[in-house]
């Protein structure tokens, strides 16, 4: 065993670890041997001292250190057994004087601390004078790490038998528990410091290394106090935190003084921090200047918010309990005097909180109902002492008052979440100190600054209660633009969530300014970024009406599928605005696109929503009609109003999606019998098919579209009627591909013809007056034919030749004189020619069968429809 001090390889002192435990367990055998002997206590004391002076090597580091002292504890823990249940045959305090002779100190006190402990739990036992021996003797060894393990040891072995009555006599009492361990902890805590000076300098990080694995050691003394019985909350503030705080105050050493109080805070009941709150902040205002105090107060800030939530899931009132608990203090050091009514109050109605089972019970808080002193607000006390500590540390990091900021919130918003002025309070705070961090780097500051708008977000039901708040936009504006970006995210998850309807003006325009970030394209968020703060929705409007349409989008410049799925959420968020007056949801609807209209070319994504939501309302002021005189002019602002929408769609390049929200429109407009307004909106879909509409295949849809609107239509005038179905069936005779161009023609046919809807109550036989026209349609079906017959593709003239077939089937069994059995026998014949000259496979299967199911159609209306019968093949 090397006892030389000298630096070891790492090599060396795994070997001489080794060598150390095997020599320990070696001589704890033979002391166990000795044991089991009759006669032989003194050989195994003997051995035990043996394998003790171990313990005096200071070649090992503090881990493998405390590998040996497991190795020891477990020995001399069955030794003290022994002792314990034969000490009828042995006067314990005869072996308590014998072991004192020792030859090491190291092994002496260590076998005095066994002997001692077991003596101390001996009924009738002098237990303070044995406290205090021991005590007094552990000064002997000043070794940081040999100091702190032996003290470690002697805190271990007394905890079970420190006295807690209040006798006088020399069995000890409370206060001599406490003493003992307060005097422990002092002790070990100057060891601890020690260890940190010890040593080159160059080691100075080793050293804090090792430091911070041994400082469980020093803190087990404080988990120790707050398991006592019988300690109440005002001799805790009048004699246990003073000579805590005194002692860590005064030892100056940052890691001692970072870990002391946090461990002060989480071992302590919560009531106990309520009634030593002004203590322990004003002991925080004298600690090092390089030491983390946003780590200390946050400790207790969130200690102290999770017991206001714990009140509250228990149903009482945070803001009412906690400031029951707390007793007048003085944040600037000293307690004022409470009246003597409210004392003997106190005093009658505070139970002292006891624990019992360990540290986690020590920490678990009492919930108890006690009536008010003098009121002191929590929010006030820790707001005031963050107003001292910037006095005093005028050089404390933004990030640092940011973090505290963000703990005050949270127990603000459990203790006194009604209070809306509080919260106004910090993030204005906040906002005028938010340019300063930006000198730190944005990074952390923006972090925590993010966590303080995300923590209302997330806590308040309703995203109005947020936007009630004064300072929120204003300090969101500030921020950079990832933190505003999580913050709408985080916006648009609860409004979503929630559904809860946007009953005004003023919230459409708070809801909207937070998703400001969200609504402005790519290049409008740089600029405005850059300029730290951004302006918010609600300014001169930046619409896109007037102009040429812009260019489509690059198939390379296709926005994220993020960016798409924001646009999304946006869009969902304009079905949520509603008011129960109409007049009132029109101004929603405009305000939105206002807001809106800041994405530029992104509104393609968002004005589809705001079309439906206009839709919904010409709806409700059409069934107002008989109780509202203005409803016609209302419902013609509307539409202008759709029609700006719909038209700024156009002009950022979307002209598919505006031809359809135009016909939508018109089928809407006919619907309320609004008939100029219906016809404008066709024009519409006609000048951007004419003037934006190219592709071919884009061409035939739009036509087939539009068709569909036209032939739903009720409401025309034979005249405009006549105009826009010719004007469709024109477009559609000039389509390029003949195939397509076929179709079209077909398919207007029907534009002649028009049908009941059942899902309006329309019935054939009352609705007389529905629009035909006979010889229009056979035009229409005759010029299909030409044009199926120009094709080239013999297997596509057959196809369209069978489609054209079903169109004449189907105004024949509707009843059209001008469509008779002559027509279609001789298109049966023309397709069955075209069949039996192309067998050899140049048709393929697909017409075949279309033809097939066609006259099987035909044979099966044969069974119940005299008129098919004349139709031959």
């Amino acid at each position: 065993m090397s006892n030389s001090g000298q630096p070891l390889s790492s090599e060396d002192q795994a070997k001489q670890l080794e060598e150390s435990l095997a020599f320990i367990r070696q001589q704890e055998t033979l002391m166990r041997k000795c044991l089991e002997s009759k006669g032989k206590l003194l050989d195994a004391i003997k051995h035990a001292s043996t394998f003790l002076a171990e313990l005096r090597t200071s070649s090992l580091t503090p881990k493998q250190y405390y590998e040996l002292y497991i190795a020891v504890f477990d020995a001399l823990s069955y030794l003290g057994a022994y002792l314990k249940e034969d000490h009828h045959n042995h006067h314990l305090a005869d072996i308590y004087e014998l072991v004192q002779y020792a030859g090491n100190i190291v092994p002496r006190l260590y076998l005095m601390i066994t002997v001692g402990t077991v003596y101390m739990s001996i009924p009738d036992a002098p237990v303070k004078e044995i406290m205090k021996d021991m005590m007094e003797m552990c000064r002997g060894v000043q070794h940081p790490v040999r100091g702190l393990f032996l003290r470690y040891y002697l805190s271990q072995g007394c905890r079970e038998y420190l006295p807690v009555g209040t006798s006088e006599g020399p069995e000890g009492n409370l206060q001599d528990s406490i003493q003992f361990t307060i005097t422990n902890f002092i002790e070990m805590n100057k060891l601890w410091v020690r260890l940190q000076h010890q040593g080159h300098s160059r080691e100075r990080d080793k050293r804090t290394t090792e430091r911070k694995e041994l400082q469980i050691l020093v803190g087990s003394n404080l988990v120790r106090l707050s398991q006592l019985e019988g300690i109440d909350k005002d001799y805790y503030r009048t004699s246990i935190l003073p000579s805590i705080l005194e002692q860590v105050v005064q030892c100056r050493d940052v890691i001692a003084q970072e870990y002391l109080l946090d461990v002060v805070v989480q071992v302590f009941p919560d009531e106990f921090h309520l009634h030593t709150l002004d203590l322990f902040l004003n002991a925080t205002c004298n600690l090092n200047p390089s030491v983390s105090i946003k780590k200390i107060i946050l400790a207790l800030v969130y200690r102290l918010a999770d017991y206001a939530q714990r009140l509250k899931e228990n149903g009482g009132d945070p803001a009412v309990t906690v400031t029951t608990k707390l007793e007048k203090l003085d944040i600037n050091g000293q307690q004022k005097a409470a009246n003597s009514e409210n004392n003997e109050q106190m005093e009658e109605e505070a139970e002292l909180p006891t624990q019992e089972n360990g540290e986690e019970e020590a920490s678990k808080p009492t919930v108890s109902e006690e009536e008010a002193t003098e009121e002191v607000n929590l929010f006030e006390v820790f707001w005031k002492h963050l107003e001292n500590i910037l006095e005093i540390r005028p050089e404390m990091s933004q990030d640092d008052i940011n973090a505290l900021l963000v703990g005050i919130t949270r127990l603000c918003l459990n203790c006194y979440a009604d209070n809306l002025d509080y919260i106004d309070r910090i993030l204005s705070f906040a906002k005028e100190h938010s340019h300063e961090g930006t000198t730190n780097g944005p990074g952390v500051v923006g972090d925590n600054l993010q966590k303080l708008l995300l923590e209302l977000i997330d806590y308040f039901p309703s995203l109005l209660t947020v936007l009630s708040i004064p300072s929120y936009v204003p300090l969101l504006s500030s921020q950079p633009l990832s933190t505003q970006k999580c913050v709408a995210g985080a916006v648009l998850g609860s409004v979503l969530k929630d559904e809860n309807k946007i009953e005004t003006v003023d919230d459409v325009n708070g809801v909207f300014g937070l998703l400001g970030v969200v609504i402005r394209d790519g290049s409008s968020v740089e600029n405005t970024s850059s300029q730290q703060e951004v302006e918010l929705p609600g300014g001169p409007s930046t619409g896109v009406e007037g102009g040429k349409p812009s260019k489509p989008e690059k198939e390379d410049g296709e926005p994220s599928l993020d960016v798409l799925t924001d646009q999304s959420k946006l869009a969902k968020v304009v079905h949520l605005l509603y008011s129960s007056d109409t007049d009132v949801h029109s101004k929603l609807l405009r305000a939105a696109r206002q807001a809106l209209s800041e994405g530029k070319e992104k509104i393609k994504y968002t004005y589809p929503a705001l079309v439906t939501a206009a839709f919904k309302l010409v709806r409700r002021y059409r069934a107002k009609s008989s109780t509202d005189s203005e409803w016609s002019e209302k419902i013609g602002s509307t539409f202008k109003f759709i029609q700006k929408v719909v038209n700024d769609i156009y002009q950022v390049g979307k002209a598919d999606l505006a031809l359809r929200l135009y016909v939508n429109a018109a089928s809407i407009a006919d619907q309320v019998k609004a008939q100029e307004a219906s016809y404008e909106f066709y024009a519409q879909a006609f000048t951007i098919y004419e003037e934006a509409i190219s592709d071919s295949r884009s061409q035939f849809q739009a036509i087939c579209i539009v068709a569909g609107a036209l032939q739903s239509s009720r409401n025309f005038s034979h005249e405009n009627y006549d105009t826009l179905v010719s004007k469709c069936a024109l477009y559609g005779s000039k389509l390029l591909k003949k195939p397509d161009q076929c179709r079209a023609v077909y398919i207007a046919s029907h534009l002649w013809w028009a049908t009941e809807i059942q899902a309006r109550g329309e019935d054939e036989t009352k609705d007389s007056d529905l629009f035909k026209d006979e010889e229009r349609v056979l035009e229409c079906l005759q010029r299909a034919l030409r044009v199926a017959d120009g094709c080239m593709d013999v297997a596509v003239s057959v196809e369209l030749f069978v489609e054209i077939l079903n169109r004449y089937l189907y105004f024949f069994d509707r009843g059209s004189k001008t469509v008779t059995v002559k027509y279609i026998n001789g298109l049966i014949d023309l397709i069955q020619t075209n069949l039996s000259n192309n067998s050899d496979g140049g048709i393929s299967d697909s017409p075949r069968k279309h033809f097939e199911r066609t006259l099987e159609y035909i044979t099966n209306q044969k069974q119940v429809d005299e008129k098919f019968q004349q139709i031959v093949w």
